[in-house]
């Protein structure tokens, strides 16, 4: 003989909560899925700001190494020039 399923009340409310359980575990897992993506793009974005922050910089410094000044500043420091109305000091040890 066979038998039948048969749908009562508390199997109704077993399969109720069964699905709420599981429901919940998966809301919970996914909520702490997302403050971990959160954290991560956090973390990027500062890490972005620094590279355009950097990005600038260099950019400035590239203008600034085209510039009649750095060539002047340059020759001044590492090459020991001068123009001709700048006096120039011979300091030896």
């Amino acid at each position: 003989m066979r038998h039948r399923l048969r749908v009562t009340p508390r199997f109704i409310a077993f399969l109720t909560l069964l699905c709420v359980a599981f429901a919940a575990i998966v809301f919970i897992s996914q909520s702490a899925k997302l403050k971990e993506i959160a954290a991560r793009q956090a973390e990027l974005d500062e890490q972005y700001a620094q590279l355009q922050a950097e990005e600038q910089r260099l950019e400035y410094m590239i203008e600034y190494a085209k510039s009649r000044e750095y060539r002047i500043q340059y020759a001044r420091e590492k090459l020991g020039l001068v123009l001709p109305e700048d006096i120039k000091f011979n300091i030896t040890d």
